[in-house]
């Protein structure tokens, strides 16, 4: 009796840490996302450069602000950043020895993913939790019909300002959990992989005052000097 007594005091136990870091996690609007990245492995075979490219991706959000950053060996940095207190987005790109920044006010033109022609956004009532965040289904399909349909998740339970800004899914109010883009024709298939509420340094909010300023266009042209090489 005494064991079994032990056994359902440690399940309780348990089962009030789970809910406690639910909550926590639910509650807390600053951590860090990892998402795991993958490839078209068609395009891989095709272009070199995609082989060198990470395959993890971090979204940091503190506040209404956020930074998404792609990094490798300390070679590699592309950023984009928006600082809800200064009212700015930012792109950073670094390889190394290299370091671009450009940046504009909310609702200027600013360099981003790849555009995606004719997108039909259909948001729907399915939800799903995706590791303690409630996620909504929306569906993306295209005016032109050849091209294939897919469905995308987000949360609202993060509360970042403009969250999609440098993405075809500008019109999505919240954070993209499990999504495709692409950048420079890299296709990329982004999901989350892990959470952590650990407090995120604001300076990932900041651009480096070592970062050579751009015009918009100059950043553009340095993305496809880079990502456009062949090893």
């Amino acid at each position: 009796m005494r064991n079994i007594s032990l056994h359902i005091l440690k399940l309780v136990v348990i089962a009030a840490i789970a809910l406690l870091s639910f909550s926590c996690r639910k509650g807390n609007n600053e951590g860090t996302l990892t998402y795991k990245i993958e490839f078209n492995e068609q395009e891989k075979a095709e272009r070199s450069i995609i082989g060198l490219l990470p395959e993890t991706m971090k979204y940091y959000y503190q506040g209404k602000n956020s930074a998404m950053e792609i990094s490798a060996f300390g070679m590699f940095r592309t950023a984009y950043v928006s600082n809800f207190h200064t009212k700015t987005n930012s792109v950073l790109f670094y390889f190394m020895p290299k370091k671009y920044t450009c940046g504009a006010k909310f609702g200027e033109r600013m360099i981003g993913f790849d555009p995606m022609p004719g997108i039909i956004l259909t948001p729907t009532k399915e939800e799903k939790e995706i590791m303690g965040l409630t996620a909504h289904k929306v569906h993306v399909s295209f005016a032109d019909k050849t091209k294939e349909e897919y469905d995308i998740w987000y949360t609202k339970d993060i509360k970042v300002h403009e969250p999609n800004w440098h993405t075809p899914y500008k019109e999505i109010d919240g954070v993209l959990l499990d999504y495709r883009i692409a950048l420079k024709d890299i296709s990329m298939h982004i999901s989350l992989n892990e959470i952590s509420d650990s407090p995120v340094d604001s300076a990932k909010f900041l651009v480096p005052k070592d970062f050579v300023k751009v015009d918009v266009d100059s950043m553009n042209a340095i993305f496809d000097e880079y990502l456009k090489m062949e090893f």
